[in-house]
């Protein structure tokens, strides 16, 4: 089927002045190479939804794949796009605030901390350090996402082995979320 399509709208409706969509099929790419083209001046709205309301991506049937989705995710507060069979966070490049929260002191025995001031999407998207040692994820620590501790629902920190005596947590954030 190929589509050719042009509509002038209300500026009442929820869509706004007019669009063309080409066909896309690989078969039929003369038409502007098989584009979508928005002759618009306000903005497009990405589907919306929490880390949990991500659309099914296994045992559905989509021509290419997965890969390429898109949408605005509430939990993370952030454009997130589908690539390489992964959620990633889509950022436009510029300065990013670098924050740090402290935890601990560390007692010998105990090997959850938390919770964190920030929920990162991986565990390789912040710096934790012991007592100003770099620590490695899945080597040292893993994240809890979800975890009930001590200080609430949450996501917490938990290490492989126990933090010494008295040595303080350092996590830093803004590297990626």
């Amino acid at each position: 089927m190929r589509f050719l399509k042009q509509k002038t709208i209300s500026k009442y409706s929820p869509s706004d002045d007019a669009m063309i969509v080409y066909d896309v099929r690989p078969s039929n790419h003369t038409a502007n190479g098989g584009r979508a083209v928005m002759d618009l001046s306000g903005a497009l709205r990405l589907p919306k939804g929490t880390t949990d309301q991500r659309p099914a991506i296994s045992g559905v049937r989509t021509p290419d794949g997965a890969n390429g989705y898109i949408r605005y995710n509430t939990t993370t507060k952030s454009i997130e796009a589908y690539i390489d069979d992964v959620w990633e966070v889509v950022r436009a490049p510029g300065a990013t605030a670098i924050t740090k929260q402290t935890l601990g002191p560390g007692n010998e025995v105990d090997t959850i901390f938390g919770p964190l001031d920030q929920t990162p999407s991986a565990e390789n998207n912040i710096l934790v350090l012991v007592e100003n040692v770099l620590q490695l994820s899945d080597t040292n620590y893993n994240l809890l996402y979800g975890h009930v501790g001590s200080g609430g629902l949450g996501t917490y920190i938990e290490f492989t082995s126990s933090v010494p005596l008295d040595k303080f947590i350092t996590i830093l954030y803004g590297f990626a979320n």
